[in-house]
């Protein structure tokens, strides 16, 4: 045999080695991925056996309702104490998230107060389920509310840098269907998150934090995917209402979840649950509670992935368009980011609706103010800004809290001049139940000042951290801005004939 022949043998026998070892490695990972597969769908079913053990002890502080709850900030989780107290939510949390439930059962173990709590389910779809069910159940039969009450639920969105660079690469408009089918790809892959501060730092340095989002556990500030967020979303208002929960559960528990490698996607549900369908169930259900103005699936986007440009965004908006999701306005703490997106119509579903709200951000009331006086902001510009700012903590009163009627009288006259629509919002792991209270009936009092009402994001009339005295009045990291000159207090000036009557 010549040294050809021999060495193309040796090489066929090398291969053929190869493939079979490749094939008994991918039957072990198969074998392995079952196994892990079956274990999540066993985990949350054998959790429910635990969630009476769970220690925990609610603080549940009844404040004036909300009148104008713009959207539930962080989806809700200043409302987390609320469902931990409720035995049918806290099942339906440990079933569908049983990673989640673990964690959160260690934390309290570890002595977490409500404060370190709430911070854990931020951005988390079963505790904005949990929300928008019992928000549903306050304005079933209710009177009418503002326009803008419960406009959307809050999503942080990041996205992979080099996807944006890709789509920006792709020749064509908007409705290039080359660009639209990137565009979804994307989509499907987008994290629903806050993201931790050390990631919002690097983030902003310009080092894409995508990767490590997708890695952080979801209690850590980490977060979801989107299409899995809607799954988990849509599942829980089906196991809220399913009359034998038990049995829902068990049936649900047939389907294959998702083992990772990242935790954005670990125990999520294999198949999910189409977003048009998840849309047209939770309209389903506001008809049937007969909610005024909760009958569409709107969000609140802000983009965390400073590579985005605001035509992307808007390909973003039109991609959850064609999913049925309606988003009621794009938000940051940067026009450049958002600057043109309202001027794009959506299509929902046959229906064409104006584009999404422009909504700017700021820290303190002050940082809005001076942006009125640099001429920064358009007529007709939403903004929010953090309420604390318009509280004065009174440690050894009670309340300790009182509203500061010059800053708020004179924020009236600037809404007036400068035709901007006004909203506050608050960090809820760190606003005690005295200071939600005054705020929220501070807002409620003042209702041509606070066009856009107040984002809080809890239940309408609860909250859950109660006031010792010191200051909680909700500014949480934001405090240390003013500490350190990035964000400035309000400067009273006179705004002749424009004060609030």
């Amino acid at each position: 045999m010549s040294l050809s022949s021999r060495l193309f043998l040796a090489f066929a026998r090398a291969w053929q080695a190869l493939e079979q070892l490749g094939r008994q490695i991918r039957q072990r990972l198969r074998r392995r991925q079952r196994e892990i597969e079956a274990g999540a769908r066993q985990l949350g079913l054998q959790l429910l056996d635990a969630i009476d053990d769970l220690p925990f002890v609610p603080t549940l502080v009844s404040i004036p309702p909300v009148a104008n709850q713009y959207y539930g900030h962080g989806a809700f989780m200043g409302a987390a104490p609320a469902m931990l107290a409720d035995d049918r939510w806290r099942s339906i949390l440990a079933f569908l998230m049983p990673d989640v439930y673990v964690q959160v059962d260690e934390a309290l173990k570890g002595g977490a107060a409500n404060g370190a709590l709430i911070p854990m389910f931020e951005n988390n779809p079963v505790m904005c389920g949990f929300g928008c069910w019992k928000g549903l159940e306050r304005r079933a039969g209710g009177k009418a509310r503002p326009a803008g009450d419960l406009s959307g639920m809050e999503w942080d969105l990041f996205v992979e840098s080099a996807a944006v660079e890709a789509w920006e690469q792709t020749p064509g408009d908007l409705e290039d269907p080359r660009r639209e089918a990137l565009v979804d790809t994307i989509v499907d892959r987008i994290v629903i998150a806050h993201a931790s501060t050390a990631d919002t730092v690097q983030e902003n340095a310009g080092v894409c934090q995508y990767a490590d989002v997708r890695r952080t556990p979801k209690t850590r500030m980490g977060g979801v995917e989107a299409a899995a967020w809607m799954d988990l979303f849509g599942r829980s208002l089906r196991l809220a209402g399913a009359p034998d929960l038990r049995a829902a559960m068990e049936r649900m528990a047939t389907e294959p979840r998702v083992a990772g490698p990242d935790e954005c996607v670990r125990n999520t549900f294999a198949v999910p649950i189409p977003m048009s369908v998840v849309v047209a169930e939770y309209a389903a259900l506001a008809a049937r509670r007969g909610a005024p103005g909760s009958a569409s699936f709107s969000v609140v986007l802000e983009m965390k992935t400073l590579r985005s440009t605001p035509e992307f965004f808007s390909a973003i908006v039109r991609a959850l368009n064609r999913r049925g999701v309606h988003v009621a306005a794009v938000c940051s703490f940067s026009d450049d980011e958002i600057r043109g997106v309202s001027g794009q119509a959506q299509r929902i579903g046959g229906a064409t609706l104006p584009g999404p709200r422009q909504i700017r951000f700021f820290h303190y009331a002050g940082d809005l103010q001076q942006a009125c006086d640099l001429g920064q902001l358009a007529v007709g510009q939403g903004v929010l800004f953090n309420g604390a700012t318009l509280l004065t903590h009174l440690p050894d009163q009670t309340p300790h809290y009182a509203p500061r009627e010059a800053v708020i009288k004179a924020l009236h006259g600037y809404a007036r001049q400068h035709g901007i629509d006004v909203g506050v919002y608050v960090q809820e792991g760190d606003c005690d139940a005295e200071a939600a209270a005054v705020l929220s009936a501070t807002v409620a009092s003042h209702p041509q000042t606070f066009a856009l009402g107040f984002a809080w994001g809890g239940l309408l009339d609860e909250a859950h951290i109660p006031a010792d005295g010191s200051d909680r009045r909700g500014l949480g990291s934001q405090a240390m801005l003013g500490m350190i000159g990035r964000a400035r207090d309000w400067e009273i000036v006179e705004v002749e004939a424009l004060t609030e009557p």
